[in-house]
């Protein structure tokens, strides 16, 4: 049994968790990104390890679509980026 801290018991805002941050991106000649720029520096993406989509909430106005990448970069850094279909931005994926 856990003791009593007697510590009163307080509710937060949710927040959101792994907020996507807007990134740059270049993509070669079939729309797949090549490099990407993470805080100024671009980095060249080494290969595409997976490619996947989600797409819901399609009977909603603001539905979401997305095609997510997981790429290494020429580094070795392992990061995960989204091209939100509708407005064409791309995002990186925080963890």
């Amino acid at each position: 049994m856990v003791t009593n801290s007697r510590k009163t018991e307080s509710v937060s805002p949710i927040r959101p968790l792994n907020r996507p941050v807007q990134v740059r991106v270049q993509e070669d000649e079939v729309c797949s990104p090549s490099a990407v720029d993470l805080g100024g520096v671009w980095s060249r993406i080494a290969s595409i390890e997976d490619v996947w989509e989600i797409v819901d909430e399609w009977w909603q106005h603001n539905q979401i679509d997305r095609r997510y990448h997981r790429v290494i970069l020429e580094s070795g850094v392992v990061v995960t980026i989204f091209r939100e279909m509708t407005s064409g931005a791309w995002y990186r994926q925080r963890v």
